[in-house]
């Protein structure tokens, strides 16, 4: 995974001050694009700022170049079954419209690869494959040709996939993501290019190329393969309506049915984040972002940061309780009272870290902990009383452990975040580890 900034600017002279933080936000937007850290010593903000500040001129983008466009366009044209691969174009959401344009021109179905940190893709198109992660090994063998766009990690391990006879093109505006150290992905075609207006482009020669409806049998064939994948999934989400301890599929389900159209989601929750991105269909680009990318303990800055740019819209932070422990609490609930800023926090509280417990099955499978049925450290006993944490900053907070309750507590809490409320909805599922029977 990509590092968390993509470059530092230290300060030694309170009269760069202003023209440091004007180029740490042209860098910020240049290729490949990302955050920049400033560190500023205290000293230097004890005193006026100095000097008038520079234009901020920022560079522009640019599309691919035309010779790569065209050879791209028809690699994709003259492909049986393509299929396309996203995990970051969802960052600049203008971008997912020509991909979408691009997937019905081909009859070409997208996935997310497995991390992904936006929506890449509307999750209710026919076309939208979701996150396949078990199926993608059999997808990637099954196409001629899989186009990755901005995509980091398609599939692992990268020497798996495709087989000899599949070609590799990939896009982005870093396409072999330089700020990795290891990035070994085959690649036959490689274009480097702002997506957005490179697909749009892309598009338009694909277009003069495939007459108008010519891919419909394949459109008609990943369509209904779609539709079944996804109405599986909320069969199974359905089927844990009365399950309990709570389902982490119905708690998605019933989120889904609730959270209003313009609501943002934040998540930082690491077992439970593949049935949110398969069960959360309705949110469209720009409604989401990712949190847990490298690390924990980022989820409450990051809503906090989009709270303060999206006032008027609600935004829900997703967490496991380990998740939680990661992260400035207290901090980070003083400033969403103190500075208006009401989130509403769903708490997924499995009295544990499931993913440590899960690194140790798999790593050590024969193991003393396996065997034993004690994982030293994975648990986080006895239970806090989450919500007391929200009531201290002037917030709502409430328990839920019926699946039955779990609606109409969550409406409860969009209910306070809406009238200015921090909120945290504390939802009770099956421990990580459960002890002796």
């Amino acid at each position: 995974m990509e590092s968390c900034a993509k470059c530092s600017l230290g300060l030694n002279a309170g009269a760069t001050l202003g023209a440091s933080i004007v180029r740490a936000c042209q860098l910020a937007m240049a290729v490949p694009r990302g955050p920049v850290f400033v560190s500023v010593p205290m000293e230097m903000l004890l005193h006026p700022a100095q000097g008038e500040l520079p234009a901020a001129v920022y560079p522009r983008m640019a599309s691919a170049d035309a010779a790569s466009v065209r050879e791209l366009a028809a690699a994709l044209v003259e492909a049986r079954n393509p299929i396309l691969i996203t995990e970051e174009l969802g960052k600049s959401p203008y971008a997912v419209p020509p991909l979408v344009e691009l997937a019905e021109a081909l009859g070409a179905p997208v996935f997310e690869a497995w991390h992904p940190d936006y929506v890449n893709f509307p999750r209710g198109h026919a076309l939208y494959g979701g996150i396949a992660v078990e199926e993608m090994p059999s997808l990637v063998e099954e196409a001629d040709l899989v186009f990755l766009v901005e995509a980091v990690a398609p599939w692992h391990p990268p020497g798996s996939l495709p087989r000899a006879g599949t070609r590799v093109a990939t896009l982005g505006e870093d396409p072999l993501h330089s700020r990795l150290p290891l990035w070994n992905f085959r690649a036959d075609l490689v274009v480097t290019g702002e997506a957005g207006a490179s697909l749009a482009a892309i598009v338009e020669e694909v277009g003069r190329a495939l007459p108008a409806g010519s891919r419909r049998a394949a459109t008609e064939r990943w369509s209904e393969r779609n539709a079944r994948v996804r109405q599986s999934w909320r069969d199974e989400a359905l089927a844990c309506a009365r399950r309990e301890p709570i389902d982490t599929r119905w708690v998605m389900h019933e989120l889904n049915a609730l959270l209003p159209r313009d609501a943002i989601v934040v998540n930082e929750t690491i077992t439970h984040r593949i049935h949110m991105h398969r069960l959360l269909d309705r949110l469209e680009p720009g409604d989401f972002y990712e949190s847990s990318y490298g690390g924990l303990g980022m989820g409450l800055g990051t809503a906090l940061g989009i709270k303060a740019a999206h006032p008027t819209r609600p935004v829900v932070v997703l967490m496991g309780d380990g998740a939680l422990h990661y992260n400035p609490v207290v901090a980070s609930f003083g400033a969403a009272q103190e500075h208006g800023l009401p989130l509403m926090v769903v708490l997924f509280d499995n009295s544990g870290y499931l993913s440590q417990k899960g690194d140790v099955v798999h790593e050590f499978p024969h193991g003393h902990a396996v065997k034993s049925g004690r994982f030293v450290g994975t648990s986080i006993s006895p239970r806090p009383d989450y919500p007391l944490l929200a009531r201290a900053y002037g917030g709502w907070g409430e328990r839920v452990e019926s699946p039955h309750d779990l609606r109409e507590v969550a409406a409860r809490g969009l209910a306070a975040a809406a009238h200015g409320q921090l909120a945290l909805v504390h939802v009770i599922l099956a421990p990580v580890n459960p002890g002796p029977s």
